[in-house]
């Protein structure tokens, strides 16, 4: 069975300018523009490329945009059985902006989706899947709801859920990413998400409060510090790799896509974390997200260089 990787599918559209800020009446020339598949589909994709067999679940428009994402999805071989294109429905768009530091700023297009229950076919697969996995951007009143029932699902099944709450929706309720994490298998987060779920401020304090919600294993991200894994039994500091920051779009949900398939192959903490930042290390050197998510070869290229087993990826 396929892992599923729930909701948050949209377009990103990636703008790469020379320079913050952009002000009004300025004429600013593109270096590069890309448009694709974003959102957790890029979790999706990375998933895919390092050879797990990998489903999408959600709702798209009937629009160019969906089938932008659909068709790049189908691209990278990921199973669309249970993707809706709605007539109704506007897919989200992400307009992505990146200057030449590599960090990005961000304009949202939340669109309109009509799918807020979750319809039988997607509860049976759901039961069954190898893994889930589920992030906090949530843009309607009850998709919440929706993304914390497939959770349950899956968990009543004994299916390994791996949860990303990400920065969360400032416009909605977002106790429902502690409610997620309750469930989660492994949890996802960088520090100040870890700060906001566990109401800490020191990291190692933050990731026993964070297990003590349910998980079996967190990892809370250090951007090119590399991550720091926690599981009741021991703590691992898996450092950084020094690699050139072209654009950091993406790294988080590569890392994600590397984790769900190191974990699922037992690996141990120190060769985990290190696919993990080898994945997150590889997408930095490269613009955009979807389709420009690393290879396989591109992961390997990096445990390589720094020492590690290639093999890991």
């Amino acid at each position: 069975m396929p892992i599923i990787v729930f909701g948050n599918i949209l377009a990103d559209l990636n703008l790469f300018i020379s320079r913050f800020p952009i002000q009004v009446q300025d004429l600013h020339t593109l270096q590069d523009l890309d448009v694709g598949p974003g959102g957790a589909c890029n979790v999706a994709i990375m998933a895919a490329r390092l050879g797990l067999s990998v489903a999408s679940m959600g709702e798209v428009g009937d629009d160019r945009f969906g089938q932008l994402v659909v068709g790049g999805l189908r691209r990278e071989g990921v199973d669309l059985a249970h993707v809706l294109a709605t007539p109704e429905a506007q897919t989200p768009v992400a307009v992505v902006l990146v200057d030449e530091s590599g960090e990005p700023a961000y304009l949202g297009f939340r669109g309109r989706l009509t799918q807020l229950t979750l319809p039988p076919a997607w509860r049976a697969a759901l039961a069954q899947a190898r893994a889930l996995f589920v992030d906090g951007w949530a843009e309607f009143e009850g998709a919440p709801a929706m993304a914390l029932e497939a959770v349950q699902v899956a968990r009543r099944q004994g299916v390994p859920i791996f949860f990303d709450p990400g920065p969360g929706n400032p416009n909605l309720d977002n106790g429902w990413h502690t409610a997620v994490a309750g469930h989660a298998t492994v949890l996802l987060l960088n520090e100040g998400e870890a700060a906001r779920l566990s109401g800490l401020e020191d990291l190692f304090e933050m990731g026993p409060a964070l297990l003590a919600l349910g998980p079996e294993l967190v990892i809370i991200k250090r951007g090119a510090r590399g991550c720091t894994l926690f599981t009741r039994k021991a703590v691992f500091e898996a450092p950084g790799f020094a690699v050139p920051l072209v654009d950091a779009t993406g790294a988080g949900d590569s890392l994600a896509g590397a984790v769900m398939h190191g974990y699922l192959r037992g690996l141990p903490l120190a060769d985990l974390g290190a696919l993990a930042n080898a994945a997150g290390a590889a997408k930095v050197q490269k613009r955009g997200t979807g389709h420009n998510v690393p290879t396989r070869a591109e992961v390997r290229a990096v445990l390589r260089q720094v020492g590690h087993d290639p093999a890991l990826a």
